[in-house]
């Protein structure tokens, strides 16, 4: 599925005044390149939003690249100053190929995640990379996708309570729509042995009532409700924001929160990040101010507010303008001060930007362009939200730029 737009046409006397409000942001930003990728020897094209451990070492994905050229899961570390980068596992193809999803580290330093190729059926897997005291790393295949009524093409994962959580974009139980419209799973360890269980299947209707081919990764509050976002269906076909509520049966009962109507965000592609008073933050690709951004929006970044009774209000924090960045992409991350950062895929100059967004009372929050990437030797085109590692620097990925033209991890200092 693509709706995506390319640069919007700005008349260019605006361009040119953003631009020169924005150069003093750009030039006093200390950013660094921690790594670049060069493609067969150490991952090409990384996709996925890192995550951190306690020591500030970086885990992430490269989509290809690598020994057999399906991907590979990486470690960056700082060794007196300087990083370096440790291939943990190389994809073959029947164990997995092209992870796209962000990570999860357990208490014993284990890793999980997920592959939107490779496997049985050639349509995903989920995996865990367990460490021995040598460093080396086994793989486990916990689950192919594709057979039956299953869903493919997993996304993001999430571990509680030693189940994962996670949905595919495509297939499940529904029976309209011709590849069906994605799932909700649950993983659970028995004795060793990994099954599914299907708790949602999307019915395939892409534009609606019900949300279609579902993104990101879930986010999960204290009574166990999932929250999720669809790129397509709801009341206008622009996306959704649904919950899956569970019963003291085991059944999780769907619920959309919002449906997006491009006026406040079209195509929603990140997992939702909750706060701490149960609001959900999150990015739309297209959307938002479609005058400016002709014809379909530069995207969003919003806030769903939850109130009294399950009802819920979208606060439209930003649309982009074009001259800031063009298809916002999360998850959002969140400073010690409640600033929020995202990056966007193109920018001003064609290759991308992270963005702060500074907390107010008052809809827009105020905006600072922290970086805009110039392709090489920075990189290019961030495909997710940025990571804060635990001395609160702010850590992303470009998916190509950089020196090796394949993709980058850089480091921004506020």
């Amino acid at each position: 599925m693509s709706r995506r737009i390319g640069s919007p046409r700005l008349p260019l006397a605006v361009l040119v005044v953003a631009l020169i409000s924005l150069t003093s942001a750009f030039a006093t930003t200390p950013d660094r390149i921690a790594y670049t990728f060069h493609g067969t020897s150490d991952g090409a094209a990384p996709s996925a939003r890192l995550i951190t451990d306690i020591r500030g070492n970086l885990y992430g994905t490269t989509a290809s690249g690598c020994a057999y050229n399906f991907g590979c899961v990486f470690k960056i570390s700082n060794a007196s100053g300087s990083w370096v980068e440790t291939l943990l596992y190389s994809f073959t193809g029947p164990d997995g190929a092209t992870p796209a999803s962000s990570l999860v580290l357990d208490g014993s330093g284990n890793l999980y995640g997920t592959t939107s190729a490779g496997g049985d059926f050639d349509l995903g897997v989920a995996f865990k990379l367990t460490p021995s005291t040598a460093g080396e790393w086994t793989e486990t295949v916990l689950h192919s996708f594709g057979s039956g009524g299953d869903g493919y093409t997993p996304s993001g994962i999430i571990l509680v309570s030693g189940a994962l959580y996670g949905i595919t974009q495509f297939g499940g139980t529904a029976s309209s729509g011709p590849n069906n419209g994605g799932t909700v799973f649950r993983l659970t360890n028995a004795d060793g042995e990994w099954t599914e269980t299907i708790l949602y299947s999307f019915p395939g209707n892409f534009f609606g009532p019900d949300g279609d081919l579902p993104v990101g990764g879930l986010a999960i509050d204290g009574t166990g409700t999932l929250y999720g976002v669809t790129q397509a269906g709801g009341a206008s076909g622009n996306g959704t924001v649904f919950a899956l509520t569970p019963s003291s049966n085991g059944v999780f009962t769907e619920s959309i929160l919002h449906s997006f109507h491009i006026s406040d965000g079209d195509l929603p592609n990140s997992t939702p990040v909750l706060d701490a008073a149960g609001n959900l933050y999150g990015t739309t690709y297209n959307g938002g101010d479609v005058k400016t951004c002709q014809p379909s929006g530069c995207g969003t970044v919003y806030e769903l507010k939850k109130g009294s009774g399950n009802t819920w209000t979208l606060l439209l924090l930003r649309a982009l303008q074009g001259v800031d960045g063009i298809e916002a992409v999360g998850p959002v991350a969140f400073d010690p001060k409640g600033h929020l950062f995202f990056a966007a895929q193109a920018g001003a100059y064609g290759w991308g930007s992270i963005i702060e967004l500074a907390r107010s009372s008052k809809t827009p929050w105020p905006e600072l362009i922290i970086h805009e990437f110039r392709n090489n030797p920075d990189g290019a085109t961030p495909l997710a939200g940025v990571t804060f590692d635990v001395y609160d620097n702010l850590f992303g990925t470009t998916s190509s730029g950089g020196s090796g033209e394949m993709g980058t991890v850089y480091n921004i200092a506020e």
